[in-house]
């Protein structure tokens, strides 16, 4: 089954695995509507977490923190979905001298450039997507007055159609 990484406006980046992009956009809606993220499958997709040494509070839902993500899946984070602070992450390491030790001048302007970056990010595709209306006038309407992802909208229409047709009085009901 693939997976499906969608970037959202604000930078933030959820990942589903999903039979569809649509089946992907109905798992999504849980954070928001995927019609207006960037949303694509990836491969080789890898993150390690690790085991905390305790819980932070009773409401935890696991207690595990983020360790790592596998090197593919880093490439593809800094080419796909945050490609202003991949380069300009290299750039810093690249410009790093190579002794143990970093002075603190050098290390204060390295993690100035790298936050620069991360709002650079964050502002980068801000309300830049618009979703993509469907051809059905009932399901484009949805989609505009509620801010439903096209394939949850489709469905609530079909559904909506089906208990029409079903409700209506048959033939053989109608006063002769």
């Amino acid at each position: 089954m693939p997976l499906f990484i969608c970037r959202w406006q604000n930078g933030d980046f959820s990942a589903v695995s999903a039979a569809s992009k649509d089946e992907a956009m109905e798992l999504l809606d849980e954070v928001g509507n995927a019609d207006v993220g960037d949303l694509f499958t990836a491969k080789n997709f890898a993150v390690h977490f690790h085991l905390k040494a305790e819980a932070d509070g009773v409401d935890d839902e696991a207690p595990v923190e983020l360790e790592s993500f596998g090197d593919e899946t880093n490439e593809m984070l800094y080419e796909r979905v945050y490609p202003v602070y991949g380069k300009v992450s290299a750039k810093v390491v690249d410009d790093l001298p190579t002794t143990d030790e970093i002075p603190k001048e050098t290390r204060d302007t390295a993690l100035k450039t790298l936050n620069e970056a991360i709002v650079t990010e964050r502002m980068r595709k801000w309300d830049a997507k618009k979703p993509e209306l469907s051809d059905d006038p009932d399901v484009a309407q949805l989609q505009k007055h509620s801010d439903t992802p096209r394939p949850i909208a489709e469905k609530i229409v079909k559904e909506h159609r089906r208990r029409a047709i079903a409700e209506m009085p048959s033939k053989s009901d109608k006063v002769q």
